[in-house]
């Protein structure tokens, strides 16, 4: 093998390898594509809306010969980081559809956000706390499925009282469990969820004018034609 084929030889295996990681790559993304669904609204949450409450809410107005100044306080932006740390650890491991309920969650709550900056502020917070809660339904599901699980019927039997009883008391109580969480995880939360959140985005009327118009935006266009 002359210099030139063992050259050839690396730059092919060098492509194989990087083709190999592409793909480990996507395929990865794809397993886990409502986490990153999440973490993509997480972060466009964070950077957008987040960011412009905490200005809003750190600013000073002028005084006297004292320039405003804007707050630099990272509040709303640790919020969104603990609630999606929370969320990322509720959903690790779930079946289909409770992490894309979650990831749907995050962008129809962005969206809504993003819509009324009138509202950006109580929308946050519904936003986020409607999450928070949600994930923690999560995890008390799975906490308190997987400790029923590990009983067996003896130790049944020493609550009850025999193990013919037990075993029937197991097999319609984790049946009827099961089917309420999954009926709750499924439905009932997220579709609370959905219906306050469009409760919430058309409580007040947009303006008519510019549907995208804060009210800061207004009160400045307010300000402008009186200077007029």
């Amino acid at each position: 093998m002359n210099q030139l084929d063992a050259i050839a030889l690396f730059l092919t295996d060098l492509l194989v390898f990087f083709v190999n990681g592409v793909l480990v790559i996507v395929y990865a993304l794809i397993d886990n594509g409502a986490a990153v669904a999440s973490v993509a609204s997480a972060g466009l949450m964070a950077a957008i809306p987040d960011a412009e409450v905490q200005k809003r809410a750190g600013f000073r107005p002028r005084r006297f010969d004292r320039p405003g100044t804007a707050g630099e306080g990272r509040t709303a932006q640790v919020m969104t980081g603990m609630v999606l740390v929370l969320w990322l650890i509720a959903q690790w491991g779930m079946g289909a559809p409770v992490p894309w309920l979650g990831a749907a969650m995050w962008a129809a709550g962005l969206l809504g956000i993003l819509a009324m900056p009138g509202q950006r502020f109580n929308l946050l917070w519904y936003v986020k706390g409607g999450i928070a809660m949600y994930a923690l339904a999560v995890l008390g599901s799975r906490l308190y499925l997987a400790s029923t699980s590990q009983l067996t019927a003896e130790e049944w039997a020493a609550l009850i009282g025999s193990r013919e009883s037990a075993a029937a008391v197991i097999a319609g109580a984790q049946g009827s469990v099961t089917t309420i969480v999954l009926w709750a995880l499924w439905l009932v939360i997220p579709l609370g969820y959905f219906s306050m959140l469009v409760q919430h985005v058309f409580a007040n009327p947009m303006s008519l004018i510019n549907p995208l118009q804060g009210a800061q935006d207004l009160v400045r266009h307010l300000r402008s034609q009186d200077g007029r």
